[in-house]
């Protein structure tokens, strides 16, 4: 049975602790795969802060990385500092993505590159390689890694790179080219390309033939929690707290279509906001003062886990403006047990599939009338999910789909 079992190198740069779909998606596998006998080996260019079932390698400078660190804190209470200060590091934040928005490639992580070539004799051996993105510096360095060994090669795509229209990775008019050359010789080099959702992967085959003979979908994954946790909630406690946990970004995930929405409802309700600096900026320009939000900083994945199961009546998700990009974090959602209300801003949106599946799912929409919603809402937060009906994307149903493609 051992002779299965493969060395695998998992290029990514980013990893836990750092907070993205990404990360919660490979570590939950990266798991998975450890515990049915696999060598897993992970290269990364986010500074570890505990030991893992797993190896690994951060491959960066501890120097840069506590200076980023130090100065997005200060950054952050700045915001309740003096002007100069706050104005200093707005400055700051502008100079930096001005620079890395007009001359990065393939994207802000471009100098990770330069440290994985300096690592390179610290690279294991492997059977296989497995690159991650966001960002697209993942496989490139994986290409980088694996030329001259020609082992087996895996992409995984978590969001469009060339085919980004809306908050490119990088200047798309200095770069088009050249994004989808690099792009459409790394599909032909890989062994397989796995997308979380068949919209994208359509989307992608597409403008990539190639990929119509490698291209697979690997579903999100999430770890089925506790049922005893879930059922201890009170949901006749008053008002009703709802949460979003994550960020929005211009073009792709905006909340102002949803606040306006909400505005509307006559309901007693509290929205807590688990977001970045811009993300609450975003918000507060959107806002009325007809819906109480509250705002906390992001937070570690177990601990947001935790507050979703013990602290609110529902989870809020809003939906992208395009079918090409699945957020993740409805997965981590589902996984809670607990009532989704999601806000669908198109109509092929992929989320309301996944969500149509469960008991107690509530899709806004801006044709939907309020009383309807109203009447929903004040049913659907009171019943129990069957999570049966998404088994598939279970952290055990995806390692399963994994290993018989690796």
């Amino acid at each position: 049975m051992m002779s299965n079992k493969k060395k695998i190198l998992l290029v990514t740069h980013q990893f836990i602790p750092h907070v993205s779909p990404r990360t919660t998606r490979w570590s939950i596998l990266c798991d998975q795969l450890t515990s049915r006998g696999h060598q897993v080996t992970i290269i990364t260019g986010t500074k570890q802060d505990e030991q893992k079932n797993y190896k690994v390698l951060y491959f960066g400078s501890h120097n840069i990385g506590k200076f980023i660190d130090n100065t997005r804190k200060a950054s952050i209470h700045s915001e309740k500092s003096n002007v100069i200060n706050k104005l200093f590091f707005t400055l700051i934040k502008k100079v930096y993505r001005f620079f890395f928005r007009t001359f990065a490639w393939p994207d802000y992580s471009m100098f990770w590159l330069f440290t994985i070539y300096r690592h390179r004799k610290d690279i294991p051996e492997y059977d296989l390689l497995i690159s991650v993105s966001l960002p697209f510096t993942s496989h490139v360095a994986a290409y980088l890694i694996n030329k001259k060994k020609g082992k087996k090669w895996i992409m995984d795509i978590g969001d469009p790179f060339y085919l980004k229209n809306a908050a490119p990775e990088n200047n798309k008019y200095i770069f088009s080219y050249l994004n989808k050359y690099s792009e459409n010789k790394f599909y032909q080099t890989a062994d397989r390309v796995m997308f979380t959702h068949r919209e994208s992967l359509k989307h992608h085959n597409d403008s990539f033939p190639v990929l119509s003979t490698k291209a697979i979908v690997l579903p999100p994954v999430f770890n089925v929690i506790n049922k005893v946790q879930c059922e201890k909630f009170d949901f006749n406690k008053r008002p009703l707290k709802i949460a979003y946990f994550g960020v929005f970004t211009h073009g792709v995930r905006d909340p102002s279509n949803f606040l306006i929405y909400i505005d509307n409802i006559n309901l007693d309700i509290e929205i807590h906001w688990y977001v970045n600096e811009d993300t609450k900026q975003m918000i507060k320009n959107s806002s009325k003062n007809n819906i109480n939000n509250i705002f906390h900083n992001l937070i570690p994945r177990e601990e947001a886990l935790s507050l979703m199961i013990e602290q609110y009546h529902a989870l809020l998700s809003i939906g992208n403006t395009n079918p090409f990009q699945l957020p993740s974090k409805i997965v981590e959602y589902i996984s809670t047990g607990k009532p989704i209300i999601h806000f669908s801003e198109i109509e092929n949106d992929p989320v309301e599939e996944v969500l149509n599946k469960r008991s107690n799912s509530i899709i806004l929409c801006e044709n939907r009338a309020l009383e309807e919603i109203k009447k929903e809402i004040k049913e659907k937060l009171f019943i129990e999910t069957d999570m049966t009906s998404v088994k598939s994307y279970s952290s055990e149903s995806v390692a399963d789909k994994l290993e018989q493609i690796i």
